[in-house]
């Protein structure tokens, strides 16, 4: 019987592992825009820092992580386990999409409950 765990195959978990990871934080990230938006007056001020925690989000997982794997993992698992610096990028420039998607749908989810509050 071949071994149960063979590096290749810790290799392989941990690269899933990070992307489970990464998705599971954007997630986290967008229930943090979902509950901040509810707060008032900080519409605006959810898209304004929301785009920055993006930014430093994606900054996180295409640079910060991956340098800091270097040793542990080599190159190909290390562009397979994470997105490339281009992301990070496009962050910079359409970071304020997640955020102000999130403030759209809280706002007409709000306004919708209102209107409904009024007719009863």
């Amino acid at each position: 019987m071949a071994q149960l765990f063979s590096l290749g195959h810790i290799r392989v978990m941990l690269t899933i592992t990070f992307q489970i990871l990464e998705l599971v934080s954007f997630v986290a990230l967008l229930v943090l825009f979902w509950r901040v938006s509810g707060w008032p007056k900080w519409r605006i001020r959810v898209i304004v820092y929301g785009w920055a925690l993006v930014f430093v989000y994606t900054l996180f997982w295409a640079a910060i992580l991956p340098m800091s794997l270097r040793g542990i993992m080599d190159s190909h698992e290390l562009v397979a386990a994470f997105p490339d610096g281009t992301i990070a990028a496009a962050a910079l420039f359409g970071g304020w999409f997640w955020p102000m998607i999130v403030v759209v749908i809280r706002n007409y989810r709000d306004h919708k409950r209102i209107g409904d509050d009024h007719v009863a």
